[in-house]
């Protein structure tokens, strides 16, 4: 008796076949990693917002602090070359360049030599006060400033340490000045913005 020929059950029978994917299961790997795509993208424009708005607020810090420095170096040299000015007047010299310094600054607006340093005391520079003196619109734009760029102008003050000099002595000063960034707004008071402070310390022979 012949053995019957083996079925296809029978041939199958022992092996393994392998599993294909159904189309919904490759369908949903492909969102995942799409959705994962998505998040990375997302998170990479936002820090690079982030970073773009940090460097133009650092920039824009960087200019007004630029702005507030030159202005309190406007009025620091205009209060130097004042106090030489009346110096080399009341000495008697009244035809060389620095005796005929345009200023409207004048010796009642110099600080006779004090114990204290008057310079640290905040109402004199915040308050309505002849111990500074304010630099004028027009002399802010002969030194560079513009009216347009700063609406509170610089100011300065001017310690003798000496008292203002007698014909045949030296003089020496101590001059301060701040200035004020352009967002500072005009007025007396404490500025709300950016403040820079200069200060230098002249002998006159």
């Amino acid at each position: 008796m012949t053995a019957p020929p083996p079925t296809a059950n029978n041939q199958s029978k022992g092996r393994v076949l392998p599993s294909a994917r159904s189309p919904q299961s490759q369908n949903g790997v492909v969102l995942i990693i799409a959705l994962i795509m998505l998040v990375v993208i997302s998170l990479l424009a936002v820090s690079s917002m982030r970073g773009a708005g940090s460097a133009e607020s650092i920039a824009g810090n960087v200019r007004t602090t630029e702005l507030a420095t030159q202005a309190a170096e406007i009025a620091l040299r205009h209060c130097e070359s004042s106090a030489i000015k009346i110096t080399k007047v009341l000495a008697g010299d009244t035809t060389s360049a620095e005796a005929t310094y345009s200023t409207t600054l004048v010796e009642a607006n110099i600080l006779r030599a004090s114990t204290a340093v008057q310079w640290q005391y905040a109402p004199f520079w915040d308050n309505t006060t002849t111990a500074t003196f304010v630099l004028s619109t027009a002399t802010l734009a002969l030194t560079g400033g513009t009216t347009t760029t700063y609406k509170r102008p610089p100011e300065c003050m001017i310690e003798s340490l000496t008292g203002v000099t007698p014909v045949g002595t030296s003089a020496s000063f101590v001059i301060t000045a701040r200035g004020f960034g352009p967002e500072v707004e005009a007025g007396t008071g404490r500025p709300k913005g950016a403040e820079v402070w200069l200060q230098s310390t002249i002998e006159i022979q």
